[in-house]
């Protein structure tokens, strides 16, 4: 220490030694063998002083990263060009938490993924194939059938004469069934609808219900159809298939995983 603390030029002792990286480097001990009045410092080495790390409740500038052995900051909010690429939030896996996003998916509203396209086509498939059945399912419910509605069904007049006097059905109950069978199809398209919605906004127990469906409607609906209009039963039946493996593919798998990981979170 100085022995006159009163002039201005007393000199100052620092810590020896390189700097940590949490403040500044200070230049070493002009004096190693004590100050006399008088005497004229030596000129320090010029050296860059090193960045300060953040201290808590300040923010790095733009351009700075942290120096070797220094540890974040409590409240230290990391800057562009800091490590983290600039407009670039955290990245989420759905299987180890941390790292590179799935297939298909980023940061989507309110911090949820992003629903992939897959999962849109899938929605459009799966109502196309639905749509035709609301259609004539309603007709159904409102049709009268008669001899000149029978005559332009395509089929043989005879063999349809023939079903009815085997079924013993009269005209009166050939109409009431028919307009039952179209509202169960209208239900069952409605319902196809709207499991089709509900996957579509993240819920994967439809995307099941729906692949039940299509293994169990999907083949009688084509046999019975394919005698009288195979081209629309085929088509029918590609679309709902089509559908329900887009929502079973991978960029689905890996969305459906991320949101039930992330509503577990939440919860």
């Amino acid at each position: 220490m100085s022995s006159n603390p009163g002039q201005h030029d007393a000199p100052q002792y620092y810590r020896p030694g390189p700097s940590t990286g949490r403040y500044p480097q200070y230049p070493q001990n002009p004096y190693p063998h004590g100050w006399h009045g008088g005497a004229t410092p030596p000129p320090a080495p010029q050296q860059a002083p090193a960045a300060p790390a953040p201290q808590p409740g300040t923010t790095a500038q733009p351009g700075t990263t942290a120096q070797p052995g220094t540890t974040a900051q409590p409240g230290a909010v990391p800057q562009p060009g800091s490590g983290q690429q600039a407009g670039q939030g955290p990245q989420w896996n759905a299987a180890s938490g941390w790292g590179p996003p799935p297939a298909g998916l980023g940061s989507g509203p309110q911090g949820r993924p992003a629903r992939p396209r897959q999962v849109v086509t899938a929605l459009v498939a799966l109502v196309a194939a639905a749509l035709p059945f609301v259609v004539m399912g309603i007709g159904a419910m409102f049709a009268t059938i008669n001899d000149a509605v029978l005559n332009d069904t395509g089929l043989p007049r005879a063999d349809i004469d023939a079903a009815l006097a085997q079924t013993g059905l009269t005209m009166d109950q050939l109409t009431q069934f028919v307009r039952v069978m179209g509202g169960i199809f209208l239900v069952l398209a409605l319902v196809w609808i709207a499991l089709a919605v509900v996957a579509f906004l993240g819920a994967g127990g439809a995307r099941i219900a729906l692949a039940v469906l299509a293994g169990v409607y999907g083949i009688p609906l084509l046999l019975l159809m394919a005698p009288t209009i195979p081209l629309f039963a085929v088509l029918v039946v590609a679309l709902s298939v089509a559908g329900v493996a887009l929502l079973f593919g991978r960029p689905a798998k890996e969305w459906y995983a991320t949101r039930k990981l992330g509503a577990a979170s939440r919860s």
